[in-house]
């Protein structure tokens, strides 16, 4: 029993380890400058007027770990197990959201895509449009390409500034939303039984909230002009596969009926079941 209890200590000590990593990579990628491509002052999908954050970024994170932590304290607290239950339902969804930030990160600094709102937040310098316009003037009746084709170098803000502004792919917001919510919704399923054949409409009502604020999420950077509709559609989907994923690594499926027991767990109860067998062998 106390090899077990050490196995375990060691396999806690090894998860939050590789937390801290993925955290400071994924802190690391948000800061390197995204590639920069060019751009054209006529492209009406960059052209949009700031708005500004509906939910701002660090409001989003407090309140998916707040309402995780509300959530799976809650029902261990109930089921009276604050141990191993409690933390590898913690462990899990801390390391699926950092996972899957730390994806989009990674896209991000690659990709530079242009968020909606950037010739607004550029606030273009058009004497240097013209001077480049002028450079390339190889005739009126030439459509030449590179005429037309600017970087960051013809904006007024200061280029460490727009940083933000070229990372509109993919949706951080939406990849960190939905990867919670996602785990948080099979959390919630595999607590209450989902799927043991009692047909009960509550349950499936209560495991969909949490796509409904990962959709208002995701919707709300569209009409905020801050994502382009393929940033949220993708980074809904990548964070829907860390969470689903990283879920069902802890997790069994829900239609076991010890789907609200993550595997270490299960391991110890087997162990327990097996002492005890033992025990009532030796006393008979």
């Amino acid at each position: 029993m106390s090899s077990s209890l050490n196995k375990n200590k060691r396999s806690f000590a090894v998860d939050w380890i590789v937390l801290i990593v993925i955290l400071a990579l994924a802190l690391i990628t948000s800061k390197i400058p995204p590639f920069e491509r060019q751009f054209d002052l006529d492209d009406i999908t960059i052209s949009h007027p700031y708005k500004g954050d509906t939910i701002k970024e660090s409001v989003l994170a407090v309140f998916g770990i707040i309402l995780s932590f509300i959530i799976i304290t809650g029902f261990q607290y109930y089921k009276k197990d604050l141990t191993y239950n409690y933390h590898q339902a913690i462990i899990g969804i801390l390391l699926s959201a950092s996972f899957s930030l730390l994806f989009a990160h990674f896209i991000k600094m690659f990709v530079g895509r242009y968020r909606p709102d950037f010739i607004s937040v550029c606030n273009v310098d058009f004497e240097k449009v013209q001077k480049q316009y002028n450079s390339y003037n190889i005739s009126n009746d030439i459509g030449f390409g590179p005429r037309h084709l600017f970087n960051t170098t013809i904006c007024k803000t200061p280029a460490e500034e727009l940083y933000e502004e070229r990372r509109s792919f993919p949706s951080g917001h939406s990849t960190f939303v939905f990867c919670v919510m996602s785990y948080l919704s099979l959390y919630i399923a595999g607590q209450i039984h989902l799927l043991d054949k009692k047909v009960y409409i509550w349950k499936y009502f209560v495991v969909s909230i949490p796509y409904f604020i990962a959709v208002f999420v995701a919707v709300s950077r569209v009409f905020d002009y801050r994502h382009h509709w393929q940033d949220v559609t993708i980074g809904g989907i990548i964070g829907l596969v860390f969470g689903v994923m990283t879920y069902y690594y802890y997790y069994p499926s829900l239609r076991e009926s010890s789907c609200d027991k993550p595997y270490q767990r299960l391991e110890e109860d087997d162990i327990n079941e097996r002492n005890g067998y033992r025990e009532t062998l030796e006393m008979s």
